[in-house]
């Protein structure tokens, strides 16, 4: 599956096909994975490929954090929406499996 010429991870599709709540929570707190069907239209509302044209935003921590794919690397990143620049991003994984492993077993914080 492309996204704005992106291929996404098999991974996340997989993950995503799989899921019926778009809404995780874990000890580190909660997140909310876009739905696959909705990222174009989320992403052009949040203008994503003119201010952060390397990214893709995937979801959300509920508090004002995207969470996104780099385009280049396909590693998962953290960058607040309100100023949203590519200099705040914060790696968070280097795959979309080991995101979510993080997020449900280890200290993961998201800000």
């Amino acid at each position: 599956m492309t996204f704005n010429k992106f291929e996404l991870p098999k991974d996340y599709i997989s993950f995503m096909k799989g899921l019926e709540d778009k809404e995780l929570s874990s000890n580190n707190g909660y997140i909310e994975l876009f739905p696959l069907n909705e990222l174009d239209e989320i992403n052009t509302e949040y203008e994503i490929e003119k201010l952060l044209p390397n990214f893709i935003t995937i979801g959300t921590n509920g508090g004002g954090t995207g969470i996104f794919f780099n385009k280049e690397n396909k590693k998962i990143y953290s960058i607040p929406f309100v100023g949203m620049e590519e200099t705040d991003a914060i790696l968070l994984a280097n795959s979309f499996s080991e995101f979510i492993y993080k997020f449900e077993n280890e200290d993961l914080e998201i800000i």
